[in-house]
């Protein structure tokens, strides 16, 4: 179980997750996407509707459906399964706030779905609250998108300290860079000073900033595919 996570938005989360997960199907290998965010950017980014968002991933946490209800084969893209997020997904903290450990309740229903599929990635949404929380606790490894900018270094060492006393059970997959573009002077000098303070957490992959990454979801189709 993988989760594109940082609690910093607009750093590529959704993306990373939607082509990560749509290259280990194109891999051959059985693979799940799960959207944890209101907005449904993910499910839209596989060609889901913005309306068609029932059942989804809050029916499934508030035990209203099975999980196995909820998920739904991607067109197009053979060997990938989405479980759509929902716009109801920004009252989740309330509908959980009297269940017990509500921070595990996404571990409790992600995990079981860990023996039908070979990769299970997770969208995280963005901050600090119960789902983003619950996501370290249901993911076996975390890839953290970041993008070359100083606010986000900024913020990338804020999350490394809650990470740490937190000592959730997910491990750091690795940052991933996003967005790169080395014509500029300030992007070098971040990436210098992550790979230089960070030697074996930052990927040798970089995702070069391209605008067909924001064309591709208008057309419901991952940007590998696009």
């Amino acid at each position: 179980i993988i989760a594109g996570f940082n609690p910093k938005g607009g750093c590529g989360k959704t993306t990373t997750a939607v082509n990560l997960a749509t290259t280990l199907a194109g891999m051959g290998r059985s693979t799940l996407l799960v959207d944890l965010e209101a907005d449904m950017n993910a499910s839209i980014s596989l060609g889901a509707r913005p309306g068609d968002s029932r059942p989804s991933m809050v029916d499934a946490l508030r035990r209203d459906r099975r999980v196995t209800d909820t998920l739904r084969p991607v067109e197009g893209v053979s060997g990938l399964h989405l479980l759509p997020g929902s716009p109801a997904m920004t009252g989740i903290d309330r509908s959980l706030q009297h269940v017990r450990q509500p921070d595990r309740r996404l571990a409790d229903v992600i995990k079981p779905l860990a023996s039908s599929f070979d990769v299970i990635v997770l969208d995280a949404p963005s901050g600090y609250a119960l789902m983003p929380t619950s996501v370290t606790l249901a993911a076996d490894h975390l890839i953290v998108p970041l993008r070359a900018e100083y606010l986000a270094l900024e913020s990338l060492a804020h999350f490394l300290r809650w990470y740490r006393d937190r000592r959730a059970p997910a491990q750091l997959a690795g940052i991933l860079l996003t967005m790169v573009n080395h014509r500029r002077p300030t992007t070098r000098e971040i990436i210098k000073i992550l790979r230089t303070h960070n030697r074996r957490g930052v990927l040798r992959t970089e995702i070069p900033e391209d605008p067909r990454a924001a064309e591709a979801p208008s057309h419901g189709v991952p940007l590998v595919r696009y």
